[in-house]
């Protein structure tokens, strides 16, 4: 990672940011557009039992399809991304969605943004984390959720979606893009609370809650 979100050399930086906005502000549209032609439909939402603060978590091809169907949050909201300059597009995307942008996805910053998330969740905030990552390998949880999950005593709900039609993008896990007037179905799974005791139980539930076949 040569560049990243807050180290963009002055030379380049305003073309940069201009690209970057537009491109964040056209995919906003795009999201608004298939929310507003999409036929969404959400199920589970008993689980939540009215909480007001959950750790949504879902496999990363499903990302596009979440954002279409919650593409404004009515609470609060604190993402962890990636801090590389390709994803400002996506940041901004995001903060227009109202979503806060914690930059860390590894290594040291990576424990210090989840911290920061933590704090947020116990204050309560809520995220959405996809347990599989960006760069795989794709499906396959890792434990980062759960130890969030278990520091700032919130519970995790699992979240499936299925849509039809839809298109896989061509590279990495071939994120499933919804096109329009498709049907989108979320599926929200039962909390899972998660402790030290019951650990790797809850890994089992979770991958259980997300998994499910998509058509």
């Amino acid at each position: 990672m040569r560049y990243r979100v807050d180290n963009m050399p002055r030379l380049w930086r305003q073309i940069w940011l201009v690209y970057s906005w537009g491109l964040g502000m056209g995919a906003w549209a795009l999201l608004h557009f298939l929310r507003l032609t999409c036929r969404i439909h959400i199920e589970g939402r008993e689980n939540l039992g009215g909480g007001n603060c959950f750790i949504y978590s879902l496999w990363h091809q499903f990302w596009f399809l979440w954002c279409v169907t919650f593409v404004r949050s009515l609470r609060h909201h604190a993402w962890m991304q990636h801090p590389a300059s390709y994803m400002k597009p996506v940041h901004l995307t995001l903060q227009l969605m109202g979503v806060r942008v914690l930059l860390g996805s590894g290594g040291e910053e990576g424990r210090k943004a989840a911290a920061t998330l933590v704090r947020l969740l116990r204050q309560g905030w809520s995220s959405v984390i996809s347990p599989d990552g960006p760069s795989g390998p794709f499906h396959v949880l890792k434990k980062g959720v759960l130890h969030i999950a278990r520091d700032s005593n919130v519970p995790v709900v699992p979240v499936r979606i299925q849509v039809t039609p839809a298109v896989h993008l061509w590279y990495g896990d071939r994120k499933l893009v919804a096109l329009p007037f498709a049907q989108i179905r979320v599926i929200f799974g039962e909390p899972v609370k998660v402790t030290e005791e019951n650990f790797e139980e809850a890994a089992q539930m979770l991958v259980q809650g997300m998994s499910g076949s998509n058509t």
